[in-house]
This record gives structure tokens, sequence and C-alpha cells, in this order.
């Protein structure tokens, strides 16, 4: 693994990025559309205002996966936190522990972030991802559900409608 390498992603790696994500989503059998483009990630990451962080993992000069997070608040502790949105490792890397050293690589950017928990969610289908993230001793929140608005939704909620 001494070929191995992290480094933050910039906005010269906007494509690569986008590739990445839809590779992720085809993997996974995202089961939502996938409508994020380069004008959205160049925003979101690169703005005035960036809203997340992204890395990209190497092994040699081959983009090997990627790992997208944010940082997040919680009153019951007064304290940061640190949300993995994505972590992805291209099928041809896996099991070499690539993820592991990408799970490594965040946990340490939390630390040094002052957060008291490092925090993600898996799709119920992904077993592969649960059995990953078992593995490295991570569990279950299972007293906690995910709720979400959008569209019309969202809408209706914040005209009142709802």
């Amino acid at each position: 693994m001494t070929d191995f390498g992290i480094r933050p992603a910039t906005p010269a790696d906007l494509q690569d990025l986008l590739d990445l994500i839809n590779e992720l989503a085809v993997a996974e059998e995202f089961p939502f559309p996938v409508t994020v483009t380069a004008d959205d990630l160049a925003e979101s990451l690169f703005g005035q205002e960036p809203v997340a962080e992204a890395v990209l993992a190497f092994a040699g000069k081959r983009l090997a996966g990627f790992a997208v997070f944010y940082q997040t608040f919680a009153t019951t502790t007064g304290r940061r936190g640190l949300h993995l949105d994505d972590l992805f490792v291209r099928p041809e890397f896996q099991g070499l522990g690539y993820g592991r050293l990408l799970l490594r690589h965040l946990a340490r950017i939390a630390q040094e972030k002052g957060c008291v928990r490092f925090e993600w969610w898996a799709l119920k289908t992904n077993t592969s991802a649960i059995k990953f993230f078992e593995h490295v001793g991570a569990r279950p929140m299972d007293e906690l559900l995910i709720f979400r608005t959008s569209g019309s939704g969202l809408a209706g909620l914040a005209s009142g409608e709802a």
C-alpha cells in the first residue's frame, strides 16, 4: 500500500468527482436520480462559502476512490461532528485496505476539527458496505430514523401548505 495516497480535491478534479459519483450510484444501485452537475460541485465544494469538502484517493497515479464530507453540529453535545456523505473505492481497488485508509484519514480530519463524532449513512441494501463499516468498529443507530422532504413537499412545507 505504499503507493496509496489521499489528497484534497481541487476544481480541476470536478470531472473525476462526477465520474466517481456516477460510478458509486451504479455500484450501489442508488434508488434516486443522480442530478449533480459540475456547477453544483464547483459551488458546493469550491465556491465562496463551501458547504462540503472532498478528498481523492490514488493507487499510484490511478484514481481509486473519493470521499465527500461536511461538518455538523449536535445540540446535545454542543460540539461539532463530521458527516461522511459518500465514500467510494472503485471495484478494482476494493479489498486492498483503501476504504479503511480513507476512513482513517477522515477520522483524523474529524479530530483535527475538534469533532466529537464521525457518522454516515448506508443504504440498507448495501450489505458489503454495512459489513465493512461494522468491521472497522462503527455501529448502526437503531434508535434513529432519517426523515426527508424535497421537491413539492419541501415547497409545501416552506409555504405553509403542509
